[in-house]
């Protein structure tokens, strides 16, 4: 499938509980130098939209959470709309929208038959108020964007807004502060990467049992004896009973059921065993839905960096499994509130794992680069990075739209741990 030099990038919308209530999609198309090029909604809809969705299917890239996808009067105008699912889909009417009478009627049109629309990048002025007021009966979520809006107008937007019946989206939520301060104002939905980088990272204690996971993945990186591996794991019985449980659960085509330590490292080897249990310290409390999504994330980037290490070097490369663990750590420091460094030090991993990580200078760390400046729709994308794999735009796109059908393949992982 050919998506025309498209990226895709994908943000979490949370509710009030914190968990996810949908994603927003962002494309945008690059040129051939490493200066990203930003197009118009008309463009990114009807080129990319109609074949993501006809070829992979809105449910398989949101499981059963909302999609938000941004349009303009241009794909009002034309009859792409009729095309697009309505199920778990959200229209995002962008700010640039020219809101003519023919433009109003179509909407209307469009909401009696059941399409569900937004009104994106909000601004709290009069000009706004003006321009957009005839959409507000069609429009069932304001999307206000947290930097373009001082803070006392966001602290009073429930107020304003108060008996429209549209639900309050704060966005570019990047910290923990701005969750706060958007969740006391009001707002019912926060969109923006604030899970990734708490407000202020703190020394505190490791759990135990994820203090010996890191313990345990010290001792497999140094090719410990399976003894020494034992010996940690028996300290620990109820980690030992999860994490068979979660092999178990997510088995390897296994014949048998893995009944203890020592048969799983036999059958699954140290590299599998070193991949669940990087899974298992993203474990939470149940109702820990940031550390839900932190795994998520983290498992659909280690799974697409899988795929380009494969595009780049072949699927005998002996670069796979670093790839799959490389990505599973992109988050960790997160979830155990320790730097990047001081992670890499704990479990002692190899060099070019922690150069992939720390300073992306390596193979492994170029990808990891490409693949985060492919996450972040701001971000350029280095043509040169992509020459030296001999890897498209194509490619990454595809990458990540084969991640998240997988991803969605993975819910007995989040029911195990």
């Amino acid at each position: 499938m050919q998506f025309d030099k498209f990226l895709v990038g994908r943000q979490p919308i949370f509710d009030r509980e914190e968990k996810v209530f949908g994603y927003e999609f962002l494309f945008r198309k690059t040129g051939t130098d490493d200066r990203a090029e930003f197009f118009d909604p008309t463009t990114a809809t009807s080129r990319v939209l109609v074949n993501i969705f006809q070829n992979f299917g809105i449910k398989s890239l949101t499981g059963d959470k909302k999609a938000f996808i941004n349009i303009d009067e241009s794909i009002i105008m034309q009859d792409v709309l009729d095309v697009l699912p309505k199920e778990n889909l959200v229209l995002e009417i962008v700010e640039t929208t020219k809101v003519t009478p023919e433009v109003i009627e179509r909407v209307a049109a469009y909401y009696k038959e059941g399409y569900v629309f937004a009104l994106d990048d909000f601004v709290l002025s009069a000009e706004y108020f003006n321009m957009f007021m005839p959409l507000f009966p069609f429009t069932e979520y304001l999307k206000v964007d947290m930097k373009e809006n001082c803070l006392a107008k966001m602290d009073r937007v429930e107020k304003i807004f108060h008996g429209r019946h549209m639900m309050l989206l704060a966005e570019k939520v990047e910290t923990r502060n701005d969750f706060t301060f958007a969740y006391e104002s009001g707002f019912e939905l926060y969109q923006g990467f604030f899970f990734e980088k708490p407000a202020v990272i703190q020394k505190k204690n490791i759990e135990p049992s994820k203090a010996s996971i890191l313990r345990i993945l010290s001792h497999l990186a140094q090719n410990a004896e399976i003894s020494d591996v034992e010996s940690e794991f028996r300290l620990q019985p109820e980690l030992t009973l999860k994490l068979l449980k979660l092999i178990n659960t997510c088995s390897f085509c296994l014949r048998n059921e893995v009944s203890s330590i020592k048969h799983a490292l036999n059958l699954i080897g140290r590299e599998s065993m070193r991949k669940w249990l990087t899974i298992m310290l993203y474990a939470g409390n149940k109702g820990d839905h940031v550390k839900s999504t932190l795994l998520e994330t983290a498992m659909l980037k280690a799974h697409v960096l899988e795929i380009l290490t494969v595009k780049a070097f072949g699927e005998k490369s002996t670069a796979l499994a670093d790839a799959f663990f490389i990505g599973l750590l992109s988050h960790l420091d997160v979830i155990l509130c320790v730097t990047k460094e001081e992670l890499l030090e704990m479990i002692s991993v190899k060099d070019n794992i922690k150069r992939a990580i720390l300073y992306k200078d390596n193979d492994l760390g170029v990808l990891l680069a490409l693949l985060d400046a492919t996450d972040d729709v701001m971000s350029d994308v280095n043509q040169e990075y992509l020459d030296r794999f001999s890897l498209s735009e194509d490619d990454i796109t595809q990458a990540k739209l084969e991640g998240l059908n997988w991803l969605a393949d993975q819910q007995g992982i989040f029911e195990s741990i």
